[in-house]
């Protein structure tokens, strides 16, 4: 139960960090949708953290030799696809069509571990996973013609379906980014110290992009003289989103976790049926799409 209720908590942190970044979009435009600083305040809060933790003596952080190594590495490829393409994707995508939106979409990630298993380890698909997934392409299909139901939503045709296709990409790269996770802590690697790899790994690459980019130096100005406490209240919940999901997969097993990580669509549509109606403008539709894909992913974990 403890597993379950982290991976809960996760997605919370998850849902409340997608948006404050919505928010942080509308205040100050970044370039990289709030990527950057988000990814920053990440790796140091889980650094700082980490120090504490060791100075109290906890034991080792991994498994020497091999184990240890090969530990690292899954969490840092898992840094680069869950935490930074995965979340520039999923960011982009909210700047287009919202955070609602954007996390109905990506609570699909859970049918990209599924089809990793049926191509991989050769496993059938049950009963209740072809319901899922039907299900799931329900609740996608409503938000696709959520446009022509309400006519007056808030965005043009081709910027919600180019927000959509984003938001596609960022499923994908979480889905394979978080099956990473969980091979990396199975070597095994201690949660915290696995966070702080996979945000690391992430931020670094970034880094090197930007720079041989040329979008480093306008980035940091830009953030320099535009930074606001949404986007920093968005790196601070991360930091515990993170961690909470790399605890809860050392507790029990991935599929669970991303099965409760589908529930962030609910999550999300009720924060901002709450704090961010003006800002989100939700449908009876995207209400319906929130609730099927829930039900869709849940259909897929049992």
């Amino acid at each position: 139960m403890h597993g379950e209720l982290t991976a809960l908590l996760s997605a919370t942190c998850y849902a409340v960090s997608n948006l404050l970044i919505r928010k942080g979009q509308d205040d100050t435009l970044p370039s990289d949708y709030g990527l950057f600083p988000v990814l920053l305040i990440t790796g140091v809060i889980l650094s700082i953290t980490l120090t504490i933790d060791v100075s109290y003596d906890r034991g080792p952080l991994m498994d020497k030799g091999l184990a240890g190594t090969m530990g690292i590495l899954f969490c840092a490829l898992s840094g680069l696809l869950a935490t930074l393409f995965g979340r520039l994707a999923l960011y982009t995508a909210i700047s287009r069509i919202g955070a609602t939106r954007g996390s109905i979409i990506a609570a699909m990630s859970p049918l990209v571990t599924l089809t990793v298993a049926l191509v991989i380890l050769r496993e059938r698909l049950t009963l209740f996973d072809k319901t899922g997934i039907g299900v799931l392409l329900v609740g996608v299909f409503l938000l696709l013609f959520e446009q022509k139901l309400f006519p007056t939503r808030f965005a043009p045709s081709d910027v919600v379906k180019s927000g959509i296709a984003i938001a596609v990409w960022a499923t994908l790269f979480q889905g394979v980014g978080y099956a990473f996770r969980k091979v990396g802590i199975l070597y095994p690697i201690d949660s915290l110290f696995a966070g702080v790899v996979d945000t690391w790994a992430a931020l670094l690459l970034y880094i090197v992009f930007l720079s041989l980019t040329g979008r480093l130096v306008p980035l940091l100005r830009h953030y320099w003289s535009h930074m606001n406490l949404s986007i920093v209240s968005a790196g601070v919940v991360m930091s515990a989103a993170v961690y909470l999901f790399f605890e809860a997969v050392s507790d029990v097993p991935v599929s669970t976790v991303s099965v409760i990580m589908g529930t962030q669509p609910v999550i999300v549509a009720l924060l901002a049926g709450l704090f961010m109606n003006k800002l989100e403008r939700l449908t009876i539709a995207t209400w319906l799409s929130s609730l099927i894909v829930c039900v869709g992913v849940i259909l897929l974990g049992i």
